[in-house]
């Protein structure tokens, strides 16, 4: 499991979220967050500005 710190906007609005995901996967201009084989997110690649991996603390 990865920690990602993702800033990503629709143009109008800015948000920055964290999530954990086993995956990314990359796709026709998509990127999709995978847990295991559930979809947790998905974003147009191009609406995203900034995708940090993070340490998990424990």
């Amino acid at each position: 499991m990865t920690r990602y710190r993702i800033e990503y906007s629709d143009g109008e609005n800015s948000t920055i979220q964290t999530l954990d995901a086993d995956q990314i996967v990359r796709e026709d201009g998509l990127l999709t967050f995978f847990k295991g084989d559930e979809a947790v997110m998905r974003l147009q690649e191009s609406h995203v500005h900034n995708l940090d991996e993070l340490p998990i603390e424990g």
